[in-house]
């Protein structure tokens, strides 16, 4: 693997990782809106103690609004995604300026949503900037290291996300495969315990792992 500074490392993992938040975080909340406009309850304290973050909020739709595009809440949609910003930022001679252009973008759309009434198109138009960065990574970086750090974090997010939340559970497996895959091409150092649990649970979960004791070791896996 070709030197990068530790700094830059932390910069490209933690920006795979904030990737994966604001792309499955804004699907999630848009299923949950348009359950609102159905009609439906939503259960925002039970989302919130899985997340381990406050519940805070008067209402849920107090909840969407704020939880969402209230920059100023350091859980919040809005600030997952000025800190992918803000590490596109710094690393723009790394991942170029086209690729970060579409992180801009999502940033943008969620300022726009902000203010109107029924954001569902903001939202999409997130949803799809995020995945335009992705794609841009793989053609714009040409370092294949500097891409699996970004990936390995992404994955590190999705596998998070699945066992915090207890959804797509069956992917769990598949997820840990791809995720191991693009660590050993990262280059990035790993917590011998935690890989060792990892590996345990994809080799038919020899020792019955729990999902809280393997969300631990996916959480402690990448020494920064």
């Amino acid at each position: 693997m070709d030197y990068v500074s530790l700094t830059k490392t932390n910069r490209l993992y933690w920006l795979g990782r904030y990737c994966e938040r604001v792309l499955s975080t804004t699907q999630y909340m848009m299923y949950w809106y348009d359950s609102m406009i159905d009609g439906a309850a939503i259960d925002y304290k039970d989302y919130c103690e899985k997340m381990g973050i406050p519940a805070d909020y008067e209402s849920p739709e107090a909840f969407i609004q704020e939880y969402i595009f209230d920059k100023e809440n350091a859980f919040s949609l809005r600030h997952a995604a000025e800190e992918m910003l803000a590490n596109g930022m710094v690393l723009r001679e790394t991942i170029s300026s086209k690729t970060l252009a579409y992180i801009q973008m999502a940033v943008n759309a969620l300022e726009l949503g902000k203010t109107d009434s029924a954001p569902g198109v903001e939202l999409q138009w997130v949803v799809d900037d995020v995945m335009a960065f992705r794609g841009s990574c793989d053609d714009f970086i040409e370092e294949e290291f500097v891409r699996n750090i970004i990936k390995t974090g992404i994955s590190i997010e999705r596998l998070s996300l699945y066992l915090r939340l207890g959804y797509n559970l069956e992917n769990v497996a598949k997820e840990m495969k791809k995720m191991l895959n693009r660590l050993h091409k990262s280059g990035l150092q790993t917590n011998a315990m935690s890989l060792g649990r990892i590996y345990l649970y994809g080799n038919e979960n020899q020792l019955n792992i729990s999902d809280e004791d393997l969300l631990k070791a996916v959480e402690n896996l990448v020494v920064l």
